[in-house]
């Protein structure tokens, strides 16, 4: 007996059918990707045109979302995140869904509008931070303890009598703390707003600074 020839099957299709077919399976499966589409096209591989019948019909997989009035999946836009927010972006998710490596993370962010490990390990030098339960709980800090935490590290870099932003961004200790723009958009707070929140007068600092800009 002869196999049915799927080929054929969608060849016979006119772009509209063809459309209708892939867009209720992409929906189906929550698909955001070319290459979530080919793996789940492999569970269901008579349900779907593969990607070369779509390639060959409509031009490419970007060009058939544009038709469906899809957003394209935009495989740079990582690149417009920095590493602190990137980090506290990936660093939720895991804490949220007990994530504890990377395999796990690349299973359970599937479908979901997270960076793949690939380019995590492009960011990041040390991905174990990531996967640490120490620096996880960080995320879960009241406002009051992120505070206390971000006095203790001043006291302990030896920074205040300078209250240096730059130099505490240098020295502090990302296991400790999150990053001062992660701590400034959880409190709504600038740097100066912080310290004096936690009992330092910056405007001294800010004053002297001025003046010896002004004397250069």
């Amino acid at each position: 007996m002869l196999k049915e020839d799927h080929r054929i099957i969608w060849k016979e299709k006119n772009d509209l059918e063809l459309m209708l077919i892939i867009q209720k399976f992409i929906e189906m499966k929550d698909i955001k990707t070319v290459r979530e589409y080919q793996k789940f096209k492999k569970e269901n591989s008579s349900t779907v045109p593969s990607l070369w019948v779509i390639n060959e019909r409509f031009g490419s997989w970007e060009c058939l979302l544009k038709r469906l009035g899809k957003k394209t999946y935009d495989r740079y836009r990582w690149a417009n995140y920095s590493n602190e927010e990137l980090y506290e972006i990936v660093q939720s998710f895991i804490l949220t869904n007990s994530i504890r490596s990377q395999r796990m993370y690349e299973v359970k962010r599937m479908g979901k509008n997270l960076p793949s490990v690939s380019t995590l390990k492009k960011r990041f030098e040390n991905m174990n931070t990531l996967f640490n339960k120490k620096s996880s709980a960080v995320i879960c800090a009241t406002d009051f303890e992120l505070l206390t935490s971000l006095k203790n590290e001043i006291i302990r870099l030896n920074l205040e009598e300078s209250l240096s932003m730059t130099e505490f961004r240098k020295r502090y200790d990302r296991d400790a703390l999150p990053s001062i723009d992660t701590i400034m958009r959880r409190t709504n707070k600038n740097w100066e707003e912080l310290l004096t929140e936690i009992g330092y007068d910056y405007r001294p600092v800010k004053t002297s600074r001025l003046l010896q800009n002004l004397e250069n």
